[in-house]
């Protein structure tokens, strides 16, 4: 099997640290902080560290707010050569944003990487995982080169539309893609809705891990098996992964993809990849939505 035809995984963990608990979560509690703080002091470095025993790459969306409150921590994630790509500044929807409040989210999250790392994030995925349909718009004039937040693929990358008219009454109309590359995930792939206990908003996880494993694992083989040319994306969470007996659950995933011979990449070198082979645009596509 050539490189070109390995299956590709991308191991993406949204770092939010402290700012989903302050902000969407909206509790400044002793208890909310100590879970993102967690998230920041052993649960990032414990997951660094097994990225380098296993010697594969990550990529970890991180907020502006997180740079600024644990720089040490995200300058060992640039040091150790992963990627650290955009997930806002203080882990605003944007869907609640009207267009300055989004510019100022995006600039402030783009101030405090450049300021603290020197980095110029290539890639975004949005704070909750829901995208405003003015966002895309503004993430190909702000130079993203990629996004991470939308699934209409399962796996497979794709070039997303601007200007759709969601209409109530009538059809909805579809506008046009963009030379942007969507990195798709499933819900599925998520850690948090199968591992966390949220009591706002109501997330009642906490199923078995070998269940967790067994489902990841089921959806990496068919995609191995099924869907060659898609990208493996894991979306983790350093506050969940790695706490406890959970971290196994990791482990046992780059066990099994590695026994499937697949290729660790970050998500920046996955777009890149499937940007080359399928330049925009792209018409008639296997990449292009259905």
């Amino acid at each position: 099997m050539t490189d070109d035809s390995r299956p590709r995984v991308c191991l993406t963990f949204d770092f939010d640290a402290l700012s989903i608990w302050l902000r969407m979560f909206d509790t400044p509690t002793a208890s909310g902080i100590a879970r993102g703080e967690f998230g920041a002091r052993i649960g990032t470095p414990r997951i660094l560290d097994l990225l380098a025993r296993e010697e594969v790459p990550g990529t970890f969306f991180t907020p502006g707010h997180t740079v600024e409150t644990f720089p040490d921590v995200c300058r060992r994630i640039v040091a150790d050569g992963h990627e650290l790509a955009h997930h806002g500044h203080f882990h605003l929807d944007t869907c609640g944003l009207d267009e300055q409040g989004a510019r100022t989210e995006l600039e402030q999250g783009f101030e405090a990487i450049d300021r603290v790392l020197g980095v110029r994030p290539r890639g975004y995925r949005a704070p909750g995982g829901d995208l405003s349909l003015d966002m895309i718009a503004l993430l190909v004039e702000y130079g993203f080169d990629y996004d991470s937040s939308l699934m209409a693929q399962d796996l497979l990358p794709y070039y997303p539309r601007v200007g759709d008219l969601p209409h109530r009454e009538r059809p909805f109309e579809f506008g046009t893609e963009v030379d942007l590359v969507e990195l798709p995930c499933l819900v599925s792939l998520i850690d948090v809705p199968q591992m966390e206990f949220l009591l706002r908003p109501p997330v009642p996880g906490l199923h078995a891990n070998r269940k967790i494993l067994e489902m990841w694992c089921e959806e990496l083989d068919w995609m191995c098996d099924r869907n060659p040319g898609a990208v493996f994306t894991l979306v983790l969470h350093p506050s969940t992964i790695p706490r406890g007996a959970r971290f196994a659950v990791l482990e046992g995933l780059i066990r099994h993809a590695k026994e499937r011979d697949a290729v660790f990449v970050t998500s920046a070198d996955a777009a890149a990849e499937w940007r080359r082979r399928h330049p925009f645009p792209v018409v008639g596509s296997d990449g292009r939505p259905g």
